[in-house]
């Protein structure tokens, strides 16, 4: 386990950890940090405060009180779900790890570069779904859960995850890592106005393409090693 995570403790998206002892050497420490930054980022929970006051404006107070702990909820249900079932399904299905990584890479990829556009990427919402979701009697779940929160890459990112031999205590720490997340997805839509008028529509755009950079660095590790793992050959030095 120790030399899993080793090999994972250069990128950003994986964290098989050794937490015997609830004890955490450096390396997996920052891989465990790394994994976090890369739930958010992929999460954006910031990302979802625009949305949220566009789609939350005609409703009642009391409604939009309840809506950021669902969506919260919601989300932190769909990661676990992901990450315990993920594996499971793609089985079923007989999609592999590595491919599942290099098809994860792409969606990610087109998330990020859509943020550093400052632009919300398809992936996470549609037009059409917007228009839709506009008229629903309530968007906690749906589009705010998922896709704008828990959406396609965020889903990946657990579904690989799981793929790695993790202890029942790595499983955990895992988990707790996206509680964090959702915890703080919470705190942002339960304060969207009041970040939305500090930091301002370009405050909001900064942090969306910094946010956007990190996720092309994400979606770049996925297809990395998904191609490593799925053409071996390609990473043998010639002689």
């Amino acid at each position: 386990m120790r030399a899993a995570g080793r090999s994972c403790s250069s990128t950003m998206v994986l964290v098989p950890l050794n937490l015997s002892g609830m004890s955490m050497d450096q390396e997996e420490l920052i891989a465990y940090l790394a994994f976090i930054v890369s739930v958010f980022a992929l999460m954006n929970p910031l990302a979802a405060v625009p949305i949220y006051l566009g789609l939350t404006t005609d409703l009642d107070p009391e409604t939009r009180r309840r809506i950021p702990f669902k969506t919260a909820s919601a989300a932190f249900l769909i990661m676990v779900i992901a990450f315990f079932a993920g594996e499971t399904i793609l089985t079923m299905f007989s999609v592999s790890i590595p491919a599942l990584r290099i098809a994860g890479g792409i969606v990610i990829l087109s998330m990020g570069w859509s943020m550093l556009q400052a632009r919300t990427s398809r992936t996470r919402q549609t037009a059409e779904e917007a228009d839709e979701a506009s008229s629903r009697d309530s968007i906690a779940v749906i589009p705010m859960a998922i896709p704008v929160t828990a959406g396609p890459g965020a889903i990946s990112l657990m579904v690989v995850a799981a793929s790695y031999p993790n202890p029942i205590e790595g499983k955990i720490a895992i988990v707790v890592a996206v509680l964090l997340v959702c915890l703080l997805l919470w705190l942002f839509l339960k304060s969207a106005t009041s970040i939305s008028g500090i930091l301002g529509q370009t405050g909001m755009n900064i942090v969306t393409r910094i946010m956007g950079l990190l996720m092309l660095g994400v979606g770049v590790e996925f297809m990395a090693l998904g191609i490593g793992e799925m053409f071996p050959a390609l990473l043998v030095a010639p002689e």
